[in-house]
């Protein structure tokens, strides 16, 4: 398989005055700038002004603007990072969770940032809300679990590595724990 470049969305809240919401997207973008993926983020491109009206590329930004934007993101993703850290501090998420759903109706694989001790839904039955826990494809803790995560996993999903022999090496090299695993003399030990 010839390697490819994936395309991710960042998807998850942008409140206004809350800097998290851009921090941890600037954080992704940079821990994965030299790997084979391409970054769609919704806040690129946008400025606020002093009086909180939002611009994009210079245009005024309303509601038809940013919805058309972020489910043609979603619809042109391989991946789609959720973080949905701001359900857990009170905020609906509600363009986040349509986005959700037009991920899972896309096929894109679905990675999902959340607060570990967030249920949102009848915590007597469930750890995660069931439709997390069906359609992501792993849930992650943190921002940073989930960059560690991705540094590894986009170099697999993209074609760069996907020789388990040469992914072994490369993970020892970086200075990943793989002891667990065989090594690349137990494996051609095997094969003889």
């Amino acid at each position: 398989m010839a390697e490819q470049v994936l395309t991710m969305y960042l998807a998850g809240a942008i409140r206004d005055g809350v800097d998290e919401d851009i921090i941890w997207r600037e954080h992704v973008i940079e821990a994965l700038r030299r790997h084979p993926v391409r970054i769609l983020n919704p806040l690129g491109g946008k400025t606020r002004d002093d009086k909180g009206n939002w611009t994009v590329s210079g245009v005024p930004s309303g509601a038809r603007f940013i919805t058309k934007h972020d489910i043609w993101y979603v619809k042109h993703s391989d991946i789609v990072l959720f973080n949905l850290r701001a359900l857990s501090q009170g905020y609906p998420n509600i363009g986040t969770l349509v986005e959700f759903g037009a991920a899972v109706a896309s096929g894109a694989l679905i990675y999902v940032i959340v607060d570990p001790d967030y249920t949102g839904h009848n915590a007597n039955m469930y750890k995660l809300h069931p439709f997390i826990a069906e359609f992501a494809a792993q849930t992650f803790d943190t921002t940073e679990q989930a960059v560690e995560f991705l540094k590894r996993h986009v170099n697999v999903i993209s074609g760069r590595a996907p020789s388990f022999v040469e992914y072994q090496k490369e993970q020892r090299a970086q200075g990943y724990d793989v002891n667990s695993r065989p090594t690349l003399e137990e494996i051609a030990h095997r094969s003889r």
